[in-house]
């Protein structure tokens, strides 16, 4: 029988969307009387990296790599598709408007979430394909993010790349090589003898990101919505797309299922946490509206995917 401390933390993780959607529900109302928290955010969000961290180890990573065509996959639709996509449709929509523009190009840049390990995992995916991807594009992104905003935006807006590159390194890329060390040196038996303790504060940081950077946008993000409502039916589209283009890039190169279901959650699942953190503290205000939106609508898509994809399954649809 598993620890209580465990139960409870598979128990808050089945009900992920519910607590999601409160703690965005908590940070709207409240708002910027949140701002006072902002600088435990990257902390928070350090060790949520770490601990999801933990479940992988470095020959995890070097098995992908033997098939690597998954991998590269989600890497491409992550970080060349998913940016050309938003940047042309962006730019069509609200031109002149460069901040915004840059907005939706970071949320199209921004490596994949670490929901969608968890949802991998629902779903009966391949959650050492998910936790690779993961893994490599956080290790890649303070490199991959950069590289993208200014092959997509160039000099649209002024950014200091140096700050948002150490914000990346603290938040992702250094818990990730810890948990990754660590679960080499217990080999890997550190992650289940630690989660009863370390998953419940993990999960509860997650919902009070959520809810402090909910918070710090919300009146921006209230004018913005207002102005133009338009911002949120474009952000509904690209996150949409985002899923869609994951499961047609898997059947195309036909993928084995549970490669497919990961493709689907990695692809259309963002790291907007982190994405919101970067856009505060970096670029303009507006800039961080289109990632704020693409928050709320993630996780209600990938619950939808996942009772789909579950559908395929018990009709009997055949791996690729």
């Amino acid at each position: 029988m598993r620890p209580a401390g465990e139960r409870l933390y598979h128990y808050l993780n089945s009900r992920m969307i519910f607590f999601m959607l409160s703690s965005m529900a908590c940070g709207w109302l409240v708002g910027e009387r949140l701002n006072f928290l902002r600088d435990a955010v990257p902390l928070m969000f350090g060790y949520m990296t770490f601990v999801t961290a933990l479940k992988t180890s470095w020959k995890d990573l070097g098995t992908i790599f033997r098939k690597p065509l998954p991998l590269i996959s989600i890497v491409v639709l992550q970080h060349l598709l998913m940016p050309f996509i938003a940047s042309i449709l962006s730019n069509a929509l609200f031109a002149g408007r460069q901040e915004l523009i840059l907005g939706y190009i970071l949320m199209a840049a921004l490596p994949v979430g670490i929901t969608a390990v968890i949802w991998t995992g629902i779903g009966k995916g391949d959650v050492a394909l998910s936790l690779t991807a993961a893994t490599i594009d956080t290790l890649l992104s303070p490199l991959v993010v950069s590289a993208v905003l200014l092959l997509f935006a160039g000099q649209q807006a002024a950014l200091d790349y140096p700050a948002m590159i150490a914000g990346l390194i603290k938040m992702i890329v250094i818990p990730s090589v810890l948990g990754l060390t660590i679960n080499d040196l217990s080999r890997g038996t550190f992650y289940d003898r630690s989660i009863r303790y370390l998953g419940i504060p993990s999960f509860i940081s997650m919902c009070a990101v959520i809810m402090i950077n909910v918070g710090m946008a919300q009146k921006s993000a209230s004018e913005m919505f207002t102005r133009a409502p338009m911002i949120v039916l474009l952000t509904l589209l690209l996150t949409l797309t985002g899923f869609l283009t994951g499961l047609l890039l898997a059947k195309l190169f036909g993928f084995k299922e549970s490669a497919v279901i990961s493709s689907v959650f990695c692809a259309g699942i963002r790291n907007t946490s982190a994405g919101l953190v970067l856009a505060i503290g970096h670029f303009p205000v507006e800039a961080s509206i289109p990632v704020l939106v693409a928050m709320m609508f993630q996780q209600p898509f990938a619950a939808i995917s996942q009772r789909m994809l579950n559908r395929r399954l018990a009709t009997g649809s055949s791996p690729s």
